[in-house]
């Protein structure tokens, strides 16, 4: 799901201050994520901290009209908790590796713009941008997918979900499939 929904909202504590961000974190080959933010954030003038974050997935309103019987309206969800240490790297070389790492991910090969170290824009905004390191030290999924509804009505939630046509719904929709396929006993 952090692949799909990488934007992570980092919070943690430091000298009695709490300080929460939104960070679009990436999975590396070795596991951990990676990430860059703005020198100026003061969450990360730390060069190392444990911190929770939280990644949210799909999510939609559920009305009663949606059931079968006369339920209450409710929310699902799909969210990954990590609690996790942060590395914070404060050196050019890896603020460019960063950012060339986060181009090689998002941007299409034939994009017209391709990460160059030798890009102006890149030499002028690389000195104020920290590279972050993050490991995870454990990891949760949490979700609502109206699991706790009898099948008739989770069915019935489903089939509100498959009239929507937004991107957020199908991907609701086909986390709710999966979890359904997963709770079936197998008869093997």
């Amino acid at each position: 799901m952090i692949a799909r929904y990488p934007l992570a909202l980092i919070s943690s504590e430091s000298q009695g201050q709490r300080h929460a961000s939104h960070v679009p974190l990436f999975r590396a080959a070795d596991r951990s994520l990676f990430g860059h933010v703005d020198r100026r954030n003061p969450q990360f003038s730390q060069r190392r901290f444990a911190a929770r974050l939280v990644f949210m997935g799909p999510q939609r309103y559920i009305p009663p009209e949606a059931y079968h019987s006369r339920l209450l309206p409710t929310w699902n969800y799909v969210a990954v908790h990590m609690d996790a240490e942060i590395e914070v790297l404060d050196d050019i070389e890896s603020a460019l590796g960063a950012l060339r790492d986060t181009c090689d991910l998002l941007q299409p090969p034939q994009a017209p713009f391709q990460f160059d170290g030798d890009d102006p824009r890149v030499i002028a905004n690389a000195p104020h941008i920290l590279a972050l390191r993050v490991r995870s030290l454990h990891e949760e999924g949490r979700f609502k997918l109206s699991q706790d509804k009898r099948g008739i009505d989770s069915d019935a939630a489903l089939e509100h979900l498959l009239q929507r046509d937004e991107d957020s719904e199908r991907a609701l929709l086909r986390a709710l499939r999966d979890f359904a396929a997963a709770a079936e006993p197998s008869h093997a």
